[in-house]
């Protein structure tokens, strides 16, 4: 088997722009149409998407590699790494205790997007690795399974790094790395090309830039472990570096949406397109780079969907206060938003709201009246109620 490393033109890698031009012009409309919206927003609302985007791009590309990390302790650390506690606290939130080991994670995706010009160089990349996993200042760190090297290139001292499944004679290598021995000089022409200008007949998108940096660090398997979680790092850095006249510098502060959340959404055909893109035997990868950039349009689709949920809310609630519901009603309203678990009856009001069941049916009658809940299809014992979602979307 043939792998890209081993192609005659390797790292010389190639793409049909025109195939790729339709899917960026979407992509960049949609990236348009959400820096707008988050212009239009309060400072609040700014600093808490960008709090949510952070931890979320922290929180998935780990848990792409089966990792597991506490959302609300990531989310401390990141509020902390970029004073924004009082977002945390201002919604009845607590702040989790300092974890050094999320800090440091915290730093590694924080320098990278903060300092996303700043060039790439081998002693940045073995800091970043050495943080991943929780020892800045030593040379060996447990990454739950046993004992790797930290900040420093594998070494391949128990052979070549391999992607292997199944075992003895059901065993299949899916990958190999490039020979340990030639990493020193592979990474300085990754380095040299990552951190290159462009001519301008040469210019790329930062997108596609962002795609081949992926695929690149990835079949490059510099480490023992951690190259996945890197690669996404590296290459959000490469989008965060934004395309001059293509994008705006605001993207690079406000992380305004979570590659890697989205990536983890699509986990199967994330490695299925990789694997396509090393099986291939072309260093043409139009297909890696037309799926990264209909991903990559996914997740800020995603984030406008939130946006659009999070207007409507307000809204809604300005709308619901002016009807002047009590505790009871609000209550239960804020229930049915959040993902209301089977159907609401009189009976399960009652209990919810600790009342009678009169009172529960007098409270429902009023939203019913003001047109805010329907009755269900079934009638009886089984009447049940729900938003009236044609009526709210007329009032708002």
């Amino acid at each position: 088997m043939a792998y890209l490393w081993q192609n005659p033109e390797w790292p010389r890698f190639s793409w049909d722009y025109k195939e790729l031009l339709n899917s960026l012009t979407e992509l960049y409309a949609n990236q348009g149409i959400l820096y707008g919206q988050m212009k239009t927003l309060g400072f609040a609302v700014q600093s808490e998407s960008t709090l949510n985007r952070f931890a979320q791009e922290i929180k998935n590309s780990f848990e792409i590699e089966g990792v597991s990390l506490n959302e609300t302790s990531i989310r401390s650390s990141v509020a902390r790494n970029l004073g924004l506690e009082n977002v945390i606290l201002a919604n009845e939130g607590q702040l989790d205790k300092n974890r050094p080991h999320l800090n440091y994670i915290v730093e590694v995706i924080t320098d990278a997007v903060h300092n996303c010009n700043a060039p790439l160089t081998e002693e940045r990349l073995f800091c970043w690795h050495k943080k991943l996993f929780g020892n800045p200042s030593g040379s060996e760190s447990f990454n739950g399974l046993y004992t790797i090297h930290v900040g420093q290139y594998r070494t391949d001292s128990e052979g070549p790094m391999r992607v292997i499944s199944g075992y003895g004679k059901n065993e299949t290598v899916h990958f190999e790395a490039p020979p340990a021995c030639t990493l020193k000089k592979q990474m300085k022409v990754f380095f040299d090309w990552f951190n290159g200008v462009d001519s301008d007949e040469q210019k790329i998108s930062s997108v596609i830039k962002s795609a081949v940096a992926h695929l690149y660090f990835v079949e490059l398997h510099p480490f023992e472990d951690g190259n996945g979680r890197l690669a996404r790092v590296i290459a959000d850095m490469a989008l965060c570096r934004g395309d001059g006249n293509l994008s705006r510098s605001d993207y690079r502060t406000d992380h305004l949406y979570s590659m890697s959340a989205q990536l983890c959404k699509e986990r199967k055909k994330y490695y299925e397109m990789l694997h396509q893109a090393e099986i291939s035997g072309s260093m043409d990868i139009t297909q890696w780079i037309f799926w990264y950039i209909g991903c990559m349009n996914r997740a800020v689709l995603s984030v406008l969907a939130e946006l659009e949920e999070s207007l409507w809310r307000k809204e809604f609630w300005a709308k619901i206060d002016s009807i002047e519901i009590n505790e009871r009603q609000r209550k239960i309203l804020k229930m049915l938003l959040s993902g209301f678990e089977g159907k609401l009856t009189s009976a399960k009001y009652a209990k919810i709201c600790k009342c009678s069941q009169d009172t529960a049916g007098r409270d429902i009658d009023k939203l019913i009246a003001s047109g805010i809940l329907i009755k269900g299809q079934a009638g009886g014992r089984s009447t049940s109620y729900e938003l009236n979602n044609n009526k709210i979307n007329c009032i708002l």
